[in-house]
């Protein structure tokens, strides 16, 4: 049985997600039905799909078609057709995650979008390959998102932001200048510039670095007497006891990392993002 419903004093949380047909396919559908089955009537889900129309309708989950409601995004990934945008490095002859801007972004703008237009307290940003496995304990994700803070993430020394899990403060005042400076390293192409790091991981530490004067919540910090874990902290966190991350090749379920249903133009390997 789920507990938790929400006082009336409570600060509302609800999760983002998003994915294409591909992604949905493998394990997308999979976390929708483990939100169906362990999360409070009375939080929200919002999605945030691409090719795969919605399936599992319930009255606390939301759709939107990214495109239509980010149209920015999609004029820009237009305009960025050439493989070197999606990854492709000619020197090695291959893709590599850690170029594909084009594939990141649209993380990027969903979370952007649900800043601009929620009326919550707490959003939880959950990549597609997260699945849960328990009722969430609302008060430690209350905790962990204070009201005064901008946003929650796991600051890695070398990898920078965890961007499988992320949370923001909609009603923070400094909340839409960070949804637009994020959008901003996307529409003016700033991110080209850096060396390596046109993944999300880096974009978002980027744009969050522009917001120091704002508290923010770094879990590696909040956490740091757990011994949490450089590449993959989720596993290691209070959040394993309701969620667990299907990071990097996990969510591969018998699948090749090249198969291109799932994969269309970047290759998994065994570093992890």
């Amino acid at each position: 049985m789920i507990t938790g419903k929400l006082d009336k004093m409570d600060r509302v949380v609800e999760i983002a997600t998003t994915y294409n047909k591909g992604y949905y396919d493998l394990v997308g559908k999979l976390m929708i039905e483990s939100f169906v089955k362990w999360w409070p009537k009375d939080c929200k889900l919002h999605v945030y799909w691409q090719e795969q129309e919605p399936e599992i309708i319930q009255d606390n989950i939301m759709y939107y078609e990214l495109y239509k409601v980010q149209p920015q995004l999609k004029e820009w990934i237009d305009a960025h057709q050439d493989p070197v945008y999606h990854g492709w490095q000619k020197s090695t002859n291959s893709y590599t995650w850690k170029n594909n801007g084009v594939k990141f972004s649209h993380k990027v703008f969903a979370q952007t979008h649900r800043i601009k237009n929620s009326t919550a307290d707490v959003i939880l940003y959950s990549d597609a390959d997260t699945l849960y496995h328990a009722p969430p304990n609302l008060d430690y994700l209350r905790e962990i998102c204070p009201a005064d803070s901008l946003c929650t993430f796991f600051d890695r020394p070398r990898f920078r932001d965890e961007t499988g899990f992320y949370m923001h403060n909609p009603k923070h005042p400094k909340a839409k200048d960070w949804a637009n400076r994020m959008e901003e390293i996307y529409l003016k192409d700033e991110l080209w510039g850096w060396p390596d790091q046109q993944a999300d991981q880096y974009t978002m530490a980027r744009g969050r670095d522009s917001f120091m004067s704002c508290k923010q919540m770094d879990l590696m910090q909040y956490h740091r007497n757990l011994g949490l874990n450089d590449k993959d902290p989720v596993p290691y966190s209070p959040l394993k006891k309701f969620m667990n991350h299907l990071k990097g090749q996990k969510k591969l379920q018998g699948k090749t990392a090249d198969d291109p249903s799932v994969f269309p133009s970047v290759k998994i390997r065994k570093e992890q993002k």
